[in-house]
């Protein structure tokens, strides 16, 4: 029996009693709701809208307690149904009856399986659902700071050599800038250039980014932040917010050794943090981190900055398959070994 998928406007209504998939934006108030059972900005509102604008196809569905936003992925012959940190899940149990209407729109749209990274509680297991782990797509683990204390205690809880950066910024006449348009991008895009030849990182084409920026800058849901010192931009980062949480999304600095001495970065961080718990948000989201166990780990050096701000560590269900075409994905299997 087929699922079916309804085309949904931009205000349309996410599919619930019949939970049949719904391609576009979802409702607005999609997002509260999504907040209500602690989703994350991967499965917003937000976000769909900013995949849209890169171009993606986006599907949502949702029941009584449950809910995701998916999108079609293709690398070479393959096609995937991808869930980034999703579906959001209120009990273990309804992560099977999120999967049933994505596997049947993997399958109606020639996908050969769904891949999915579920939220919402820590007893999840969708290996009884037929899932195979997956190699990590989204991060796994990420920090997480609660900030809605007294500015003492967020202070207490860096090392020492984040609050010395912090206390002595102003000292060194670095000052911050929130930019207000989109328009503003470009300086950023020029110290991600930099940044990925310095520590050879993976980013996104420079479209990525002002897709993001045109979508959600203007509407005061991301924010780009600057740190300049004698008219000489050092570092930036974009953060995005959703409900409480102020995610700390991308960030670059300059190469410059004379720049580097200064430690822009920390300051530029905690301007951001202080803006958010000004702006009634509760947690700041540091995004991924290297595994606990890993020391060697490549994103051992930013995983120690932001380690550094204290706040505690967030262990997500990882990334999950779940094939619905079988011998399709073995083959994708095979190839993705090849290539490894």
């Amino acid at each position: 029996m087929s699922a079916g998928i309804v085309t949904s406007e931009a205000t349309g209504t996410p599919g619930t009693e019949d939970a049949l998939p719904l391609r576009g934006i979802p409702d607005p108030t999609w997002d509260s709701r999504l907040v209500a059972m602690g989703g994350h900005l991967l499965q917003s509102r937000a976000w769909a809208r900013c995949q849209v604008r890169m171009g993606s196809t986006v599907f949502h569905c949702s029941g009584g307690d449950w809910m995701w936003i998916a999108l079609t992925r293709k690398v070479g012959p393959f096609r995937r149904l991808y869930l980034p940190y999703g579906p959001q899940v209120e009990r273990p149990s309804a992560l099977a009856d999120a999967l049933r209407p994505a596997a049947q729109l993997a399958r109606e749209r020639g996908c050969a399986f769904v891949q999915f990274e579920p939220g919402g509680t820590q007893s999840l297991d969708p290996a009884s659902c037929g899932a195979r782990r997956a190699r990590t797509r989204q991060p796994e683990h990420t920090w997480l700071l609660r900030i809605d204390v007294d500015e003492a205690t967020l202070r207490a809880g860096q090392t020492k050599g984040h609050r010395s950066s912090i206390n002595a910024a102003e000292r060194k006449g670095i000052s911050f800038e929130r930019a207000g348009s989109p328009q503003e991008l470009g300086r950023f895009l020029d110290l991600l250039h930099e940044t990925n030849a310095r520590t050879h990182m993976p980013i996104y084409p420079d479209s990525y980014y002002r897709a993001i920026a045109e979508e959600l800058i203007p509407t005061g849901e991301a924010t780009l932040y600057y740190a300049w010192h004698t008219g000489r931009v050092l570092a930036a980062a974009i953060v995005i917010d959703l409900g409480t949480t102020r995610y700390y999304a991308y960030a670059a600095s300059s190469s410059d050794p004379e720049v580097r001495r200064l430690s822009p970065a920390a300051p530029l961080v905690w301007r951001a943090i202080l803006d958010a718990r000004a702006e009634g948000k509760a947690w700041f989201d540091f995004w991924g981190v290297a595994p606990p166990d890993q020391p060697d780990h490549p994103w051992s050096g930013f995983t120690q900055f932001k380690r550094s701000f204290g706040g505690m560590l967030l262990t997500r269900a990882g990334t999950w398959d779940l094939p619905v075409r079988p011998w399709l994905y073995r083959t994708w299997s095979a190839a993705q070994r090849l290539r490894r």
